[in-house]
C-alpha cells in the first residue's frame, strides 16, 4: 500500500492537512460539492435541503449530473434533465456579480466553485485580481472557495 506515502509527499509539498484523491476530475468536483454541502448544514447552519453552490457561466466541471447541472452549456445538459437544484451561476470573472449573489443568499451560500482558467471552449484567463477578490467574499461571507484547477493546477500554467 503507497498511498500513506503519497498521502506524506502530497499534504508536505503543498502544505496541507489532509489529501483526498480521486480518480477524475469530476468525482473531486462532485466529492467538494458533497463536502460544502455538509459543512453549510454543520457548521453554518444552514437550513435542512437550504445549501446554495454558486458557479460560474462557461464552465466546465464534468459529465456527471452534479456537473451538468452546474453548466449553462445546452449540449452539455440537454436531454438529461431534471437537472439537480440548488446551484446559482455567476458570470466568470465578475466579483461584482459573485458579490450581489452572496449579498442576496450569503446565509445559505455553502460554496463557490469556480476553474481559476476556463479551458472548455478556448482560454479564459479572468482580469487581474478576480481570484483574489473572490477568496476575499468567501471569507467576508463565510463561504467554502472551491477551485477546480484541472486545466491550471500544479503548475500546467507555468506559473
Amino acid at each position: 500500500d503507497k498511498f500513506a506515502d503519497f498521502a506524506e509527499v502530497i499534504t508536505k509539498t503543498l502544505k496541507y492537512d489532509r489529501v483526498l484523491p480521486m480518480n477524475t476530475g469530476a468525482e473531486a468536483v462532485e466529492t467538494a460539492i458533497k463536502l460544502a454541502r455538509r459543512w453549510g448544514y454543520e457548521r453554518k447552519n444552514i437550513p435542512k435541503d437550504k445549501a446554495i453552490i454558486i458557479c460560474v457561466e462557461g464552465n466546465f466541471h464534468g459529465r456527471t449530473m452534479a456537473c451538468i447541472s452546474l453548466s449553462d452549456d445546452p449540449s452539455s445538459f440537454a436531454g438529461y434533465g431534471p437537472m439537480l437544484p440548488g446551484f446559482v451561476r455567476v458570470p466568470f470573472g465578475d466579483a461584482k456579480a459573485l458579490a450581489e449573489v452572496l449579498k442576496q443568499h450569503g446565509k445559505n451560500v455553502a460554496g463557490f466553485l469556480c476553474e481559476p482558467i476556463q479551458g472548455e471552449c478556448g482560454v479564459n484567463i479572468p482580469p487581474p485580481g478576480y481570484l483574489k477578490k473572490v477568496q476575499a467574499l468567501c471569507k467576508q461571507h463565510n463561504v467554502l472557495y472551491m477551485s477546480d484547477e484541472v486545466q491550471s493546477g500544479l503548475g500546467r500554467t507555468g506559473k
